[in-house]
């Protein structure tokens, strides 16, 4: 069977459609939108600004290195930040304050503790 070539073509950009969508919507994924962006921002003020409100309260340096490191990748790297002592828990409900106060959904927040030990007790 012998295609005519306007056949060839059009059945070749069908073929072809579907793998650079594909390519697309991948670079979306890898690129922030102006709002992510804008929200990292925010809660980089907001933990600057805490940080030095709450020096000298027991804050972590797994914490604050968590928190920096967090900032670094974009807010992109998941939440991987788990308040251990009752310093850390009470920078992190500031902190988250802040940051939902600024717009930012609580799912935005990088706070997760993947054990399940018993949360820090606040004075």
């Amino acid at each position: 069977m012998r295609l005519r070539p306007a056949t060839a073509i059009l059945l070749s950009s069908l073929v072809l459609a579907p793998s650079s969508a594909s390519a697309a919507s991948q670079d979306d994924v890898a690129a922030p939108d102006a709002w992510t962006i804008e929200k990292c921002d925010r809660y980089r003020r907001a933990f600057t600004d805490l940080l030095k409100v709450f020096e000298g309260r027991g804050i972590t340096d797994g914490f604050i290195r968590g928190n920096r490191n967090f900032i670094s990748a974009g807010c992109s790297n998941g939440a991987d930040i788990c308040p251990t002592s009752p310093g850390d828990m009470e920078f992190a409900n500031a902190l988250t304050l802040m940051a939902m106060n600024g717009g930012a959904a609580s799912s935005f927040l990088p706070f997760m503790c993947r054990t399940s030990p018993a949360p820090p007790a606040l004075p």
